[in-house]
């Protein structure tokens, strides 16, 4: 082998009988050599752009963590506004429901109110009703209790008192028994079917009144224990012109100084008989009647407090 000369020393050997090949090594790159104070090149400006604008095409993506935290504020935000709006339609809702009740409750409030003024309003009307005399439901109480006395100077009206010794009394006008009657006289007293005969047992010419007793079981009348008001209405049952059971009736007028001044006319007959309330109790005994053909008839009784001067009431 022969050296080449000038070779470097990685030249390869050879046999002197091949070709000599020489083996250059690669040229070593070159350094840029610094400058300090040089400013940027157009090249650096357009390489600046071009990482802007692949910055701008290709944003960074932010961790998974933070995408995962992301979604779950969004969500609980969601959440959030979502039970907002549910309690707010709740209040609604139950503002409405409470409205309603209130004026529910002022209705029924209303009702009962108006239901207690109709309950009073109803007592009121019974009362009126109850204190209205009704002439056939006071009739029919009345007329059991009342009879035709029959004597020897004319007939008139007579009402069952009570009872005394076994016997009923029966009161009417001392003029209809006769004005010269004394106990013992007899007289005779009827109502519809039935007849007997009946003593007179007391009489008052003063206050005009008599007592009759009969043996027979009667009904009596009540006696009202107050004096009847001016305006209240009455009614008288007796036997007018001798026709029995007749019924008028009329108000109290006045109040004079021995005699109740009535409405309800009177004519001869009626002596004797009861004048009543609008309940059936006796408020006074049908005396006589006041008048002339040119003027109406006033009729006067005689007080029920008289009448109980001469017999137990």
């Amino acid at each position: 082998m022969t050296e080449i000369p000038g070779a470097s020393p990685v030249t390869a050997l050879r046999r002197e009988d091949e070709p000599v090949i020489a083996v250059t090594p690669p040229p070593s790159p070159a350094l840029p050599e610094p400058s300090a104070a040089a400013p940027s090149t157009e090249g650096d400006d357009d390489t600046a752009a071009s990482t802007e604008s692949a910055q701008h095409r290709a944003p960074r993506r932010p961790p998974s963590f933070l995408r995962s935290r992301s979604r779950g504020i969004g969500l609980a935000l969601v959440l959030a506004v979502l039970a907002c709006v549910l309690a707010v339609w709740s209040l609604q809702r139950t503002d409405g429901a409470l409205r309603r009740a209130d004026d529910m409750a002022l209705e029924l409030r209303a009702s009962r109110q108006e239901a207690a003024t109709l309950g009073v309003r109803v007592d009121e009307l019974e009362a009126e009703a109850a204190a209205r005399p009704d002439p056939i439901a006071t009739a029919e109480r009345v007329k059991a209790s009342v009879f035709t006395i029959i004597s020897s100077t004319g007939r008139g009206s007579a009402w069952v008192a009570g009872q005394e010794e076994g016997r009923s009394l029966l009161v009417t006008n001392s003029h209809v028994v006769g004005a010269d009657a004394r106990p013992g006289t007899m007289v005779t007293v009827i109502r519809e079917e039935l007849r007997v005969e009946g003593e007179v047992v007391r009489t008052d010419e003063e206050l005009d009144l008599a007592v009759v007793a009969v043996d027979e079981d009667l009904q009596p009348l009540s006696v009202a224990e107050q004096v009847p008001q001016v305006g209240e209405p009455v009614l008288v049952v007796g036997s007018p012109l001798g026709l029995e059971q007749s019924v008028v009736t009329g108000i109290v007028s006045a109040l004079r100084d021995e005699h109740i001044q009535i409405s309800a006319p009177l004519n001869p007959g009626n002596s004797g008989g009861p004048v009543v309330n609008a309940a059936g109790e006796l408020v006074g005994v049908a005396v006589l009647k006041v008048g002339d053909e040119q003027t109406q008839a006033i009729g006067l009784a005689i007080p029920a407090a008289e009448v109980c001067t001469i017999i137990a009431c």
